[in-house]
């Protein structure tokens, strides 16, 4: 009698996974050829020019006039290797851009693989175009220390601003700045926000949509597969896309479940925005814009190919995102 309940059980289940991987949108064309980790995107009204912002040198740059490409190389954002003097500051990570009382604002982060030994660096620009952007100083550090790792930073200006950070170590966390380049009378690491003990939770992006009363808080959690690499990890712990909301900018931060972001648990706490669907495998890194063009709101991440080898490139998917039901889901335009 069991076995008679459970195969049709296991062949429902597997007609619904099957029925959910075919109904995620593949990112828009265009883009699938530009390799790029952490990207973050922008628009310049002014020039009608979109920028991707990706780690790499001094923060790589690739710019279109729509969406769906082409994407132009147009070279580095600093001119120079980082001021701030730590191992790294010739290789960038994490960038976040803002426009923020008329100048666009860069934070990006300087540190080497597993390493707590890490600062985030705020660049301005008047216009964003690569070689423009003024270095200004470190905001922030870490070190073999401290219980967070100061990278993946994300500004939000709501009730102030705020700087989101971490990854790994005792997780996600906020900070109230007083200016772009200034922290406020808070110290570090701030108000925990999402994950802790470890857990492999990072890149954290709050997004408000408009109309919303929530604030979306977006992470990656997983192992991320990295170049020349030459395995993968187990399936299901590879990257992928979560997020939970609150009515504060700083949290709690709950998911669909109502487990708070900050519990530690397995499977953790975060409602599935992207994971691993067709070719696109362990999507993360991502961040999130209202295009001024459209007017909607897009996602931007990394991903690699599945059909490929480990050890391969990461590239840039982007994808619309719709909140109608309260939560974020990726959707056709």
């Amino acid at each position: 009698m069991v076995e008679l309940l459970t195969k049709p059980l296991a062949a429902s289940l597997l007609a619904l996974l099957f029925t959910l991987t075919l109904s995620v949108p593949h990112p828009l064309p265009g883009s699938e050829n530009i390799i790029v980790r952490d990207p973050a995107l922008w628009y310049n009204a002014d020039a009608k020019q979109y920028s991707v912002f990706s780690t790499g040198g001094t923060i790589e740059t690739y710019t279109s006039s729509s969406l769906n490409g082409p994407w132009n190389d147009a070279g580095m954002a600093l001119r120079n290797c980082s001021k701030i003097q730590k191992p790294g500051n010739c290789s960038l990570w994490a960038p976040d851009v803002n426009f923020v009382n008329g100048t666009y604002v860069l934070y990006y982060a300087v540190s080497t693989g597993g390493s707590p030994n890490s600062a985030i660096g705020v660049a301005t620009s008047p216009t964003m175009d690569p070689g423009s952007w003024q270095d200004l100083r470190e905001l922030i550090s870490s070190n073999n220390g401290t219980d967070y790792n100061a990278i993946d930073a994300n500004l939000i200006d709501a009730d102030g601003l705020q700087l989101t950070f971490g990854s790994y170590h005792q997780g996600i966390f906020q900070l109230p700045l007083s200016d772009i380049h200034s922290l406020k009378d808070a110290k570090p690491p701030g108000t925990h926000l999402a994950g802790g003990d470890g857990q492999p939770t990072e890149g954290a992006f709050i997004y408000k949509p408009q109309d919303s009363k929530f604030f979306y808080l977006f992470f990656s959690h997983g192992v991320t597969p990295l170049l020349n690499d030459p395995t993968r990890p187990p399936p299901g712990q590879e990257y992928r896309v979560l997020v939970g909301r609150s009515e504060n900018v700083s949290g709690p931060f709950v998911d669909k479940d109502g487990h708070a972001l900050t519990e530690v648990r397995d499977p953790p706490a975060g409602t599935l925005v992207l994971g691993t669907h067709d070719n696109i495998y362990a999507p993360g890194g991502q961040s999130v814009f209202r295009d001024p063009v459209s007017d909607l709101d897009v996602i931007v991440y990394h991903y690699v190919r599945k059909n490929e080898k480990p050890g391969g490139y990461s590239y840039l998917g982007i994808n619309y995102l719709d909140f109608s039901s309260g939560w974020p889901a990726v959707v056709e335009k």
